[in-house]
């Protein structure tokens, strides 16, 4: 094997291994919200292992958030540092940060935010994982997002065929009920 083989098939084996198989779990920061339990700045991480609630664990807690109740998730770009009045970005692209603010209603109807700062990367794969896990038993959202396409109101196709026999159901009952109100 050459030397440029011996250098370049172990460089792209590390590069292919994912970065949270050897960072770990990512660490995030809760920098705010409506929830009074959780010390501001604390670190820890997200957990997705249940499939009914996100959990935040910090310190020696856990911070609970039912999927179903998850309102809206946004993502928005942290502040850079400031150097006498000059924004300084990190010079590395993973330190990046982004703001990801998580909207939820609690069982009494009453709104809540919190909001954690992560790597840009990790903040999309958050929002994705959430949005995942809220869709209807069955489907995700990249399947919902897939099927909208704006040929399904003019063809009848085997995906929206569900669609169209439902609309031709609607049409025969309502054009069975105007005859006889007429009469």
């Amino acid at each position: 094997m050459s030397a440029i083989g011996r250098i370049l098939l172990p460089s792209m084996a590390l590069a292919l291994i994912p970065t949270a198989l050897v960072c770990g779990a990512t660490r995030v920061e809760y920098v705010g919200g409506t929830v009074q339990s959780i010390p501001a700045n604390a670190e820890g991480s997200l957990n997705f292992d249940s499939p009914r609630e996100l959990q935040f664990n910090y310190s020696d807690s856990v911070y609970k958030i039912p999927y179903e109740q998850i309102t809206n998730t946004d993502i928005t770009r942290t502040e850079l540092r400031r150097i006498h009045r000059i924004p300084v970005p990190s010079l590395l692209p993973n330190k990046w940060k982004n703001t990801l603010t998580i909207s939820y209603k609690d069982q009494a109807g009453t709104t809540g935010t919190v909001k954690f700062v992560m790597p840009m990367a990790d903040a999309l794969n958050v929002r994705k994982a959430i949005s995942e896990r809220k869709a209807p038993a069955g489907e995700t959202s990249a399947t919902s997002v897939n099927n909208q396409w704006w040929g399904d109101q003019y063809w009848k196709t085997t995906r929206n065929r569900p669609n169209w026999d439902e609309q031709t159901r609607q049409a025969s009952e309502s054009a069975q009920t105007i005859p006889s109100e007429s009469k």
